[in-house]
């Protein structure tokens, strides 16, 4: 059964006030009903709480955020860059843009979550849970989506090339226009609805997991 509606967006108010950060994220910082422009992060941090919140251009690449809270915000144009998101959880969020190649997310969670335009080639979204979460138009090649639970969980228009879903558990999802050449852990697709002409590009993958030969003649 397809996904039956899309992730409900932030609710930010409509005037923000801009903000400039000054030096890069300590553990606890908290950010609530602002613009913010100019968000760094080195190292690793712990406990930073975003409410209500527009991040424009920010720059954690390389870095590492534990048990980190999200909630109704966007980033606008972020650069994730092999940044490592472990626990925590991201609720309402906009991920618009930007550099995401070998971003970690690990065991967090995710709901009405929209990633779109990203650049996420080799992310590992890997034992995280996902409700309501879109993926548009975003290049995934050799993503890695193993242990990840989700549910009305979408990928439209994205290149998902090589990706890996081995042990995943999705329900109630959709895919839709998307590349899926040499994908990996096709049985961990099970509970996607998708259109004729992707499933039948998949059937030498299905039949090569299933052992299942193809007759000469």
């Amino acid at each position: 059964m397809p996904a039956d509606r899309h992730p409900e967006a932030p609710r930010l108010l409509r005037d923000l006030a801009a903000r400039a950060v000054a030096g890069p994220l300590r553990d606890g910082d908290s950010f609530d009903e602002v613009e913010l422009a100019g968000v760094a992060c080195v190292g690793r941090v712990d406990g930073v709480e975003c409410s209500g919140v527009v991040l424009r251009d920010p720059d954690l690449s390389g870095a590492e955020l534990r048990d980190c809270a999200f909630r109704d915000a966007v980033f606008d144009n972020p650069n994730l860059a092999t940044t490592t998101v472990r626990g925590g959880s991201l609720t309402r969020v906009v991920v618009e843009g930007g550099r995401l190649t070998g971003l970690q997310l690990a065991e967090a969670e995710l709901r009405d979550c929209l990633w779109r335009g990203c650049g996420a080639d080799m992310a590992t979204i890997r034992h995280a849970k996902l409700a309501h979460v879109t993926f548009e138009s975003c290049s995934l090649r050799e993503a890695d989506f193993a242990g990840m639970r989700g549910e009305h969980v979408r990928f439209v228009d994205c290149d998902l090339r090589g990706a890996a879903f081995h042990h995943a558990e999705l329900a109630h999802s959709e895919m839709r226009r998307c590349r899926l050449d040499d994908l990996e852990g096709i049985q961990g697709l099970r509970g996607v609805a998708m259109e004729l002409d992707e499933l039948v590009g998949l059937a030498p993958v299905m039949a090569h997991a299933l052992g299942i030969g193809l007759l000469d003649g």
